[in-house]
C-alpha cells in the first residue's frame, strides 16, 4: 500500500482536503501518533465496480492508499531546519503540498510553494551534512568503505545549498540503494494541491521534475460531502465541479508515482492490484503472491473492457482476445490477468 504524506503551511486547508479525501472514502482518520492521523481509503475504480457486477463474487477488493495528516503545519515566513517537523511523513511515498489559493491569488500560492519546498530542502540539508560530517572522519582515518557514498553527499550537498530540490536528480541502482535509508523528502515525487474558492481557475502548471498540480475546491466539495450520496453528482454538476476531490487526488498521485491498476476476477474475489507503470506479468504475478512469481509459466491476459463487451472469459476466448503472455510481457493499466504457475 502506498502513503502519501499531506504539509501545508498555516490556514492553507490541508486538514480540510484531508477530510474531503476521508470523507469522500466514507472512512474516519485515527490518530497513529501525536504527530500524526492517518486515513486508508479505497481507491476509486469504476472498473472495479464493473466487474464486480458481472461476477457478482463473494468478495470485492478496491487497491487503497494511506494518507497522513501532519498535526504540526509548516512555519510561515522563515523555514525551519529542525527534522522533527516531517518526522511523519518521512516514510511516505509521496508528498502533496496543500496551498491556498483563494480569490485567484496565484502569485501567493507560489509562494507558499516555494515556502513549503524551502523547509523541505533545509530539513534535507541537516541530514546530509551530518552524514557527510561522520564520513569525512572515517575517511580521515583511512576508513574507505563508504567513499562512493561521499561523493553522492557532496552532489547532494550542493544541489541542496544551491536550493534544488534533490527529485530531479538522476540516480544508478547503485546509489538508489545508498540513499534508500535517508528518506530524504525532495527526492520524493511532490504534488500540489491548490486549494481553491469558488472561482478557481485552472491551477499553475507544475513546476519541475516528478511534481504535480491539480485544483480542488475543497470547501465546496466538503458541503457536497454533506449531502446524501445520491444527490452528490447533481450538485456537483451545478457547482461546476467535474469529479469528486478523492478521485481528483488519488489520480494525480497514480499519476506522479507512475502507478497502473491490473485486474484478477472471478467468482470468489474481484481485486484491483497495484503495479508500477512499465512492470512484467511476472512482476504482476509477484505482487498477488510471491509463489504465482516463483513458478510463472503463462499470463492469461484480457483488457477489462473487452472483457465486459463479452461477458467473460469463455466469450473472450471464442473471439480470440484472450492472449496468452510470457514473463517479459509489460502490464498494461486495465489488464485482466490469470496467471499459469506450477506449483
Amino acid at each position: 500500500m502506498k502513503r502519501v504524506g499531506l504539509l501545508g503551511l498555516p490556514q492553507s486547508g490541508k486538514s480540510t482536503v484531508f477530510e474531503v479525501i476521508l470523507q469522500g472514502a466514507g472512512v474516519e482518520a485515527k490518530t497513529a501518533s501525536g504527530r500524526e492521523t492517518i486515513g486508508v481509503v479505497k481507491v476509486p475504480d469504476e472498473r472495479v465496480d464493473r466487474l464486480s457486477a458481472l461476477y457478482s463474487p463473494k468478495s470485492t477488493v478496491h487497491s487503497q492508499v494511506q494518507f497522513v495528516d501532519t498535526v504540526a503545519a509548516a512555519s510561515q515566513g522563515k523555514p525551519s531546519k529542525g527534522p522533527d517537523l516531517f518526522a511523519s511523513v518521512r516514510n511516505c511515498d509521496a508528498l502533496v503540498a496543500v496551498v491556498r489559493e483563494f480569490d485567484s491569488d496565484a502569485d501567493a500560492a507560489r509562494r507558499d510553494v516555494r515556502t513549503l519546498e524551502a523547509e523541505l530542502i533545509l530539513n534535507d540539508l541537516a541530514l546530509v551534512e551530518t552524514r557527510r560530517e561522520r564520513i569525512d572522519k572515517e575517511l580521515r582515518i583511512g576508513k574507505k568503505q563508504n567513499e562512493r557514498e561521499h561523493g553522492l553527499l557532496v552532489r547532494f550537498q550542493q544541489a541542496l545549498e544551491a536550493e534544488q530540490a534533490l527529485r530531479g536528480m538522476t540516480l544508478d541502482a547503485e546509489e538508489e540503494k545508498l540513499v534508500r535509508g535517508f528518506q530524504l523528502l525532495t527526492m520524493k515525487p511532490l504534488l500540489v494541491v491548490y486549494n481553491q474558492g469558488e472561482a478557481g481557475q485552472a491551477p499553475p502548471s507544475a513546476d519541475g521534475p516528478h511534481t504535480g498540480a491539480v485544483g480542488l475546491k475543497a470547501l465546496l466539495e466538503r458541503e457536497v460531502l454533506g449531502l446524501p450520496e445520491s444527490e452528490r453528482p447533481g450538485f456537483r454538476t451545478e457547482l461546476g465541479l467535474e469529479e469528486d476531490g478523492l478521485t481528483t487526488v488519488i489520480r494525480a498521485c497514480f499519476e506522479l508515482l507512475g502507478l497502473i491498476s491490473f485486474f484478477t476476477v472471478g467468482e470468489d474475489e474481484v481485486r484491483a492490484w497495484t503495479l508500477s507503470r512499465g512492470s512484467t506479468a511476472v512482476d504482476a504475478a509477484g505482487e498477488i503472491h510471491s509463489d504465482l512469481a516463483k513458478g510463472f509459466i503463462r499470463a492469461e491476459v484480457i483488457p477489462w473492457d473487452k472483457l465486459l463487451e463479452v461477458g467473460g472469459e469463455k466469450g473472450a476466448r471464442e473471439r480470440g482476445w484472450l492472449r496468452l503472455e510470457g514473463r517479459e510481457y509489460v502490464v498494461q493499466d486495465g489488464d485482466c490477468l490469470n496467471i499459469r504457475f506450477n506449483r
